[in-house]
């Protein structure tokens, strides 16, 4: 496990404490050696002064016991071990031994030094009492020539135990002075580890993305300046992020809220967006394809080729697309517009591609209806007209012609004329439903007496066609929400439509039925019925089951598309039920009001 940053900073501190004490006290030790030598020399060169004195003429003979008792009683006062050696290294007098016992001193370091150098220096024990002694040995030269040696020497006991009791006063003292040091350095560390410590905290929030109540932290200059940076570049970057926040919010939502799907792609292919527009029109989870390249997406092949050469070559690109089998149900297609432009990174070069999809299905349905229907207005229209223009012209050119076959011919005209006055009629009626639709000023309206009208208007043909005509109304009010014209127009047109479409000697009926929460009106006829293939589109403009007899029988096409929107206006539904041969029954079912308008589904 990793030390704390406070720990790391105190046992450095104790560290380089400890080390310097070592360091010092070891210089001292040696320092304090060092000068207790020095005035060690310096004695001993005294010593060797006083006994150069003593011995000087007596090298050549034998000392008398006169000046050997001098030489000890001078060692005695002097504290040092004084020796004589003549140059052959022969003892001639000590301090403390009798030369006799000595052995000869010619090659002694200290004398060896002193012949070559003059004077020489060293620390041993003595071969001859065991006594670590310093020993400083000095040539005594007469007219040049080497006479002997004077020879001093201070046991080193007692500097040893000096320099050992100086070594202790000196360990004690560091000891303290240690002590000391590494408590100091405990509050030095913790002053400094503190604020360290929390701006280490204040970064870790600020890296976890917690950005509130960030304060600086109290401590030494650097730190505090270190932390006031920490906490002004936190409140800027909160508030940057806010903004992206913000900004990515309205984003989201103008591109959830969008009718185009969106699609965007990164540099390698995958999906970083897609609304739920997209994700409906492709046919997947917008939340399982982000992440995913786009071709493991969707299938659809002009959608990958799109994306991948904007994303290639960073122009705009557009195009279309058909889903087969995406439509309601799964049967019809989808047009899909496509458009495609490239996104760039901060230094402008591509970095994927964004792709909008329009569903134009529902343009391209009305385009087609809109071509359809003015290609059947203008049939119908041509049709009559050219009727008329014919026998208008073979009356012009026949002025002969019998008056039985101008009355024919002008009776053509009449029905051709009646026949184009219906058309424009049922053309301006459905140009007015389709502009009010969902407008209309509606009130409860009671349907037995509109019905009865109706069936009254068309009496008459009925009877021409030697129909039946039968209403089964009931008792009791039975009210709906509409008006008076859009109601009698249904009813009409039905009624009409029964009557056209059924042989001579048939039947029509009406039928008002009350259930819970809707009134149904129901028109059914013996008449040559509808085959199931056709029964979808006959509510549909100009759209005949047999052209040639509808038009024999004077029907625009229009009655029943007219039917169908003025129904959907009220709050209605129309329903057919058909066997070719046995006739038709067209259901209307309104929902029901008790005085209030009912709500429209």
């Amino acid at each position: 496990m990793r030390k704390s940053f406070f720990w790391r900073l105190y046992l450095g501190c104790v560290g380089l404490i400890l080390l310097a004490t070592v360091a010092l006290g070891t210089w001292f030790e040696r320092r304090a050696r060092a000068d207790m030598l020095a005035d060690l020399d310096e004695a001993l060169r005294l010593r060797l002064v006083m006994l150069e004195e003593v011995a000087a003429g007596h090298w050549d003979a034998p000392l008398e016991p006169v000046l050997e008792e001098r030489i000890r009683r001078l060692g005695r006062e002097s504290g040092a071990r004084l020796t004589l050696v003549r140059a052959d290294g022969v003892v001639l007098a000590d301090s403390e031994r009798e030369p006799a016992e000595m052995g000869n001193h010619r090659q002694r370091p200290e004398i060896v030094e002193a012949e070559r150098d003059g004077v020489g220096y060293a620390e041993r024990d003595s071969e001859t009492v065991g006594t670590h002694y310093r020993y400083e040995a000095r040539a005594v030269r007469i007219d040049k020539q080497l006479a002997g040696f004077v020879r001093a020497a201070f046991p080193l006991e007692g500097i040893e135990e000096r320099i050992s009791s100086l070594r202790i006063s000196t360990i004690l003292t560091a000891l303290v002075a240690a002590g000391v040091a590494v408590l100091v350095a405990a509050s030095f560390a913790r002053r400094v580890s503190a604020p360290l410590r929390a701006t280490a905290e204040l970064a870790e929030r600020i890296a976890s993305g917690d950005y509130r109540g960030v304060e600086p932290v109290e401590g030494a200059d650097e730190i505090r300046r270190l932390s006031e940076a920490i906490a002004t570049m936190t409140q800027q970057l909160e508030e940057r992020l806010d903004t992206i926040t913000g900004d990515r919010n309205k984003v989201l939502a103008i591109l959830a809220g969008m009718v185009e799907g969106v699609v965007a792609v990164d540099r390698d292919e995958r999906v970083v967006h897609m609304n739920a527009v997209a994700a409906r029109l492709l046919g997947v989870a917008p939340g399982e394809a982000e992440g995913r390249r786009i071709w493991e997406v969707t299938r659809v092949l002009a959608v990958s080729e799109i994306l991948d050469e904007v994303r290639r070559t960073g122009e705009p690109r557009s195009g279309s697309a058909s889903l087969v089998g995406a439509g309601e149900g799964g049967r019809g297609t989808i047009e899909l517009e496509l458009r495609a432009a490239a996104l760039r990174d901060a230094d402008g070069a591509p970095g994927g591609a964004v792709l909008v999809m329009h569903d134009v299905s529902e343009l391209r349905r009305l385009e087609n209806v809109r071509r359809d229907f003015v290609a059947n207005v203008s049939h119908e229209l041509k049709t009559p007209l050219t009727a008329i223009r014919g026998l208008v012209e073979t009356m012009l050119d026949d002025g002969d012609m019998p008056d039985d076959t101008r009355q024919r011919f002008l009776e053509k005209v009449r029905d051709q004329a009646l026949r184009l006055s219906s058309l424009v009629t049922d053309l301006l009626s459905l140009a007015r439903i389709e502009a009010n639709e969902g407008r209309i000023e509606r009130r409860p309206v009671d349907v037995r007496p509109l019905l009865r009208e109706s069936l009254a208007r068309l009496s008459e043909t009925a009877a021409r066609k030697e129909l039946a005509l039968s209403a089964d109304l009931p008792e009791e009010p039975c009210v709906v929400s509409g008006d008076d014209e859009s109601l009698r127009q249904i009813f009409d047109n039905l009624l009409d439509n029964a009557c056209k479409y059924t042989p001579p000697g048939g039947r029509v009926w009406v039928r008002v039925l009350r259930r819970p929460g809707e009134v149904k009106v129901e028109v059914e006829d013996t008449g040559i019925g509808i085959e199931p293939a056709d029964q979808q589109r006959v509510f549909e403009r100009f759209y005949r089951v047999d052209k040639a007899r509808s038009r024999e029988l004077g029907g625009t096409g229009l009655g029943l598309s007219i039917v169908k929107h003025l129904a959907s206006s009220l709050g209605a539904q129309v329903s057919l039920e058909s066997q070719p041969g046995r006739g038709s029954i067209f259901r209307v079912h309104f929902p029901t009001t008790d005085g209030k308008l009912p709500q429209i589904r």
